[in-house]
């Protein structure tokens, strides 16, 4: 409670008394300024043990999500949305069991081409559950039903797990609401973002309809881990090169899955893919890696669009109660609204 509290008072106070009160110089790498605000909050968060520091110091991948997500519950990270969502749980069955999808109506609807989402997390952590605040505010500002898949989750579930619950749900959609492929798009956050391009890759290269199109937020897309953006953010801003190695480790099934391009997003099918927009941020380990493969798409003849904000960090679309993250968010949300028609 007393965390809760303190957070949003942090929330409201400006960056003015935010610089009186920490006498922190602002953080400046490969010519961005890191934004204060965010800054600031990096480093209450270094105050306490963070347990993406070495997530392979726990016993199991179980433990990790249960401590992780109890330290987040309550916590006023997200803004409210501007309006009333109403969220509904529906389930698909399946040969292993029934997968969770959470379906989001916003009070006012512009377009009727849905959104299938998939939450961030590494391919091992995250739920519906996680991402539930950031996307009631998505739902909102774009006007747009959303369907949030609860995957299953690696190790437990290594590749192609994931990616067979996503193209379940993506024909499970298509039943339910009567659209053709091509009026549903795809979108995520992180490891979400790779899953949206995981399943398009996988569609294309079986020849099976394409979504409408696919926004992926600071998307993982390189198993290798060493692009200069994970070298130059290895480590103090939220996400880490360490972590990201461990997350591809839990998640790769075989060394074949290295060469298979619907995992590997660098080795290219040359199969053409729906339009894309890809949100990118300047302190992140992920910048560079989201930066190449939109430039793959663009020299493989995609319509593809690149939004860059180099003030913020790996995670921000889950910490819009920070303005700028919240300002980006809404910035590129407007963006997106085209690539839905």
């Amino acid at each position: 409670m007393a965390i809760k509290l303190f957070l949003k008072i942090f929330f409201l106070l400006p960056v003015w008394v935010l610089r009186f009160v920490t006498f922190q110089k602002s953080i400046i790498k490969n010519n961005q300024i890191l934004d204060f605000q965010t800054q600031v909050f990096l480093t209450l968060q270094s105050l306490q043990a963070n347990a993406l520091d070495d997530p392979s110091a726990f016993n199991s991948a179980k433990e990790l999500r249960e401590v992780l997500e109890s330290g987040r519950e309550n916590l006023p990270l997200n803004a409210k949305p501007r309006m009333s969502v109403q969220t509904i749980d529906h389930f698909i069955p399946t040969e292993f069991g029934k997968l969770k999808i959470r379906e989001y109506c916003p009070e006012s609807i512009l377009t009727t081409s849905p959104i299938l989402y998939f939450h961030g997390g590494g391919y091992v952590l995250g739920s519906i559950n996680t991402h539930d605040p950031w996307l009631k505010f998505f739902s909102a500002e774009i006007g747009v039903k959303i369907f949030s898949l609860e995957y299953r989750l690696a190790p437990e579930n290594k590749f192609p797990c994931a990616l067979e619950d996503s193209n379940l749900a993506l024909e499970w959609l298509v039943s339910k609401l009567s659209l053709p492929t091509q009026q549903i798009s795809l979108c995520g956050d992180s490891a979400g973002a790779h899953l949206a391009a995981s399943l398009s890759t996988y569609r294309a290269v079986n020849n099976l309809s394409l979504p409408l199109s696919q926004c992926l937020i600071y998307p993982m897309t390189d198993p290798a881990c060493n692009s200069k953006s994970q070298i130059d953010f290895s480590e103090g801003f939220f996400l880490s090169q360490k972590t990201m190695i461990w997350f591809w480790d839990q998640l790769i099934n075989s060394k074949d899955n290295i060469d298979d391009p619907v995992l590997n997003l660098t080795r290219n099918p040359k199969v053409h893919l729906p339009k894309t927009l890809i949100i990118t941020a300047g302190f992140d380990p992920l910048s560079d890696e989201g930066e190449a493969y939109a430039r793959l798409l663009h020299d493989d003849g995609v319509e593809v669009q690149q939004i860059h904000y180099p003030h913020l960090i790996h995670g921000f679309v889950n910490m819009t109660s920070l303005k700028a993250a919240k300002d980006a968010a809404k910035d590129w949300i407007k963006t997106y609204r085209n690539f839905l028609n």
